[in-house]
């Protein structure tokens, strides 16, 4: 069984990616500190090292700097905030790839499982549930999701009604192209723009919360948690930490 270490200064982003990768059949060693991931690395056998760039001790590149010295061959992921340059700057340093905050849990595990060694001695992925071929119906969802996030009122009925096929026959070509539901699907494209907003304004959460399509700043509060591990709140403390909030958009 693979062990993945997973360095985050976040308690609740490291905790939660802890368990959707123990959910996936993998071993995971914690650390929430670049030198005590780095610690780790010397004294455990590591198969794949996932690491935020955004580190409170040492920065997360010269992480990703010690452990390509200590671990040659060990596929490294980095986590991050949207950042074309320290995306390239992990690259350079041997990065395998660059997954961008925040982290949802089905695409780390995709990612993680395309560098990672096989769950077991000489046998393959065995993930058959996302078929190859594109979905008309799925595609015109997804934009619709996209371009209408920010509708409270907006429900799978109201998509299947526009394709003029059942609410039943729509969820289940979802989670049989996507492996999501529509509500997990709107969910994350909510939470998505919330990043942004908590990224580039300093609007208040009960506005963001509305901006968005949240009904509520607590319904808010709690499906950021959900996707990101963290709040709101404390998402945005550790953004200003590193730089300065802009003025209130209007």
């Amino acid at each position: 069984m693979p062990t993945v270490l997973v360095i985050d200064e976040h308690r609740g982003a490291l905790d939660a990616i802890g368990r959707v990768l123990r959910g996936a059949g993998f071993k995971v060693a914690l650390a929430s500190t670049g030198h005590q991931g780095l610690e780790l690395a010397h004294r455990r056998t590591i198969d794949l090292v996932v690491a935020d760039l955004r580190l409170a001790d040492i920065t997360g590149l010269e992480v990703l700097r010690r452990l390509r010295q200590e671990l040659v061959d060990i596929p490294i992921i980095v986590t991050g905030l949207t950042s074309t340059a320290s995306a390239l700057e992990a690259g350079k340093l041997g990065a395998a790839d660059y997954v961008e905050k925040p982290v949802f849990p089905d695409h780390l595990v995709d990612v993680v499982r395309s560098y990672a060694p096989p769950l077991l001695p000489g046998s393959a992925s065995t993930d058959t549930s996302r078929p190859g071929r594109v979905n008309r119906q799925v595609v015109h969802t997804m934009r619709t999701i996209e371009e209408r996030y920010a509708d409270t009122n907006l429900h799978v009925g109201d998509v299947a009604q526009d394709l003029g096929v059942s609410t039943e026959h729509l969820c289940r070509l979802l989670k049989r192209h996507t492996g999501l539901t529509f509500v997990m699907h709107l969910r994350r494209a909510r939470v998505r723009a919330a990043c942004r907003l908590l990224q580039t304004t300093t609007l208040s959460m009960k506005q963001i919360a509305g901006r968005v399509g949240f009904g509520s700043a607590s319904r808010f509060d709690r499906d950021f948690k959900h996707v990101c591990g963290v709040s709101p709140s404390a998402y945005r403390a550790n953004l200003w930490r590193h730089s300065p909030p802009v003025t209130p958009m209007s």
